[in-house]
């Protein structure tokens, strides 16, 4: 109820135009339960004086309505899928980068696609008709009731046991099999993403026939969850027949034993229409709310870093870590950093070496305020982390990932990242200190050439300079590379190490396992269990 009331709070004022569908809703089904009515009583009365013109205003206006139901109800369902994607998106900015830290990319796609699609559910075909069966059947049940009080109680039962009763027991029956469902699309998502993805290091490395068997073998489950899901629809269908003929002897037989007129028992067939639906919604409905609870769960919850820092500075003359201590909130008791001691001056270059889990990536997320300590203080200029206004701080910091982060768009978006006062000239001297320029002047578009993940324009070992031109294009006090170096040759190790050696006149931190990356290094530190010591 809980997280049908916060669906309902999530459409605002939208709420005005879902509820004008169901007034639409509701008179267009009157609308044809009464020409049903009309026709059955001119036809056993006096069929020459059939109303022609009467009913064919009473169709015209109940197609009408019809459409305005099924038109505002889409309306409202796809204004808040737009809106719904907006606060994903806002929240993912929001909870980036700790909360995504490890996260599957496929997760968050099946989230912002998949789920927030399965919503739409709600919108347009669940809550408008649950609405307009209730309403309708009551006038129903009055207007039989007028007719034959007993007939009035057998439509009631009826509409009961229809709209209610067999949605509930179908609704427990299909819970466990809706999340069965989602958890096997999950899995199957990842599966694909990983094959797109790593398409060039399965076929490297001859695995594509073993991810391929994952892939047909997480299918095949998704099938039969699914098969046992139809199954279970099917047999809910054949007990909603049933149900239906019963209701209709029975109504018959009331109406033959009270000698009530037969047109009632005539129009009383028709007036399920609204009330079968709801006898087959537990089906979709229950993938809908999966969706929505797990898309509500990410909204619930909050960035590991707060931003409540007032403090702007301009650049970074310092950086000191005191007796830090550190855990990931996922391990809560597993200490990654104890009590470490750091204190880096500016334009130093610090190497950080060790095994790997030892924690050297940890403590430059804990500079750039990607996780805070638990206890000890991280500290800039002095300043303690968390004072220092969030934005100001990371626009001074540079990071360059093992894995080069590649957007889908052209070379040139992927260096100057929407900042429109970067000119090609600058980007140009760039390429050139890592070793790029000619390379990407010999391609048909230069700079304007679309490059992806997917689309592997250049190498890796160019994919990595060019991530670390970005970086060098991008002024900052700080440069952190995690790794950068781990997968590559030595001719683009010599490339990128030179090219930080020469241009980068900031404070630079190196993670890395390859000593000879620590050439350009003034200092090299070991973390060997949780502890900092000269290597």
């Amino acid at each position: 109820m809980k997280l049908l009331s916060r669906l309902l709070k999530n459409a605002g004022s939208l709420n005005f135009i879902l509820g004008a569908s169901i007034l639409a809703g509701i008179v267009a089904t009157l609308l044809q339960v009464s020409i049903i009515g009309l026709g059955f009583v001119t036809f056993m009365t006096r069929l020459a004086d059939f109303p022609w013109a009467l009913l064919l205003v009473l169709a015209i206006c109940a197609g009408i309505f019809r459409f305005e139901e099924q038109y505002l109800g889409h309306l409202v369902a796809f204004k808040i899928l737009s809106k719904f994607r907006n606060l994903t998106y806002q929240k993912i900015m929001k909870l980036a980068p700790a909360k995504l830290d490890g996260q599957h990319s496929s997760d968050l796609l099946k989230l912002l696609v998949q789920d927030i699609e399965q919503i739409e559910i709600f919108y347009a075909h669940t809550l408008s008709p649950i609405v307009i069966a209730i309403i309708v059947s009551i006038i129903q049940v009055i207007g039989f009731w007028i007719v034959k009080p007993s007939l009035g109680v057998v439509a009631l039962i009826a509409y009961l046991v229809m709209g209610m009763v067999l949605p509930l027991i179908s609704s427990r029956t299909m819970k466990k099999s809706a999340s069965e469902l989602s958890q096997s699309e999950l899995t199957n998502q990842r599966l694909m993403s990983e094959m797109v993805n790593g398409k060039f290091e399965l076929q490297q490395y001859q695995a594509v026939n073993k991810q391929t068997d994952k892939i047909n073998a997480a299918t095949a489950d998704y099938w039969q969850i699914n098969q046992t899901k139809v199954a279970k629809q099917e047999r809910q269908g054949i007990l909603m027949q049933l149900v239906l003929v019963v209701s209709l002897l029975v109504f018959l037989l009331v109406a033959l034993k009270t000698s009530s007129s037969f047109v009632a028992v005539l129009v009383f067939p028709f007036t399920f229409s609204r009330v079968l639906a709801l006898a087959s919604l537990p089906g979709s409905l229950s993938g809908g709310l999966l969706a929505a609870k797990n898309l509500f769960g990410l909204f619930d919850e909050q960035p590991e870093v707060t931003d409540q820092g007032e403090h702007q500075i301009s650049e970074i003359n310092q950086i000191d870590l005191h007796d830090t201590t550190f855990a990931y909130p996922s391990r809560p008791t597993d200490e990654v950093l104890s009590h470490v001691n750091l204190k880096i001056q500016q334009t130093e270059r610090i190497g950080l070496i060790g095994k790997s889990g030892e924690g050297k990536s940890t403590i430059v997320k804990l500079i750039m305020r990607w996780y805070e300590a638990q206890s000890g203080t991280v500290q800039l200029n002095d300043i303690n982390n968390e004072e220092i206004a969030l934005n100001n701080q990371r626009s001074l910091i540079n990071y360059v990932s093992q894995n080069a982060q590649i957007f889908a768009t052209t070379i040139r978006e992927n260096l100057v990242l929407r900042d429109n006062e970067i000119q090609d000239d600058r980007i140009w001297n760039v390429l050139k200190w890592v070793h790029l320029d000619e390379i990407i002047r010999n391609l048909p578009d230069q700079l304007d050439t679309e490059i992806s993940d997917s689309k592997r324009t250049l190498s890796a070992g160019e994919i990595q300079r060019l991530e670390l031109a970005r970086a060098l294009l991008n002024p900052s006090s700080l440069l952190v590379l995690d790794e950068p170096t781990s997968n590559l040759d030595v001719l683009n190790e010599a490339i990128i190490l030179n090219a930080v050696k020469q241009y980068y006149h900031g404070t630079v931190v190196i993670v890395t396992h390859r000593m000879s990356t620590l050439a350009i290094c003034d200092r090299v530190l070991r973390l060997n269990q949780g502890q900092l010591e000269p290597a």
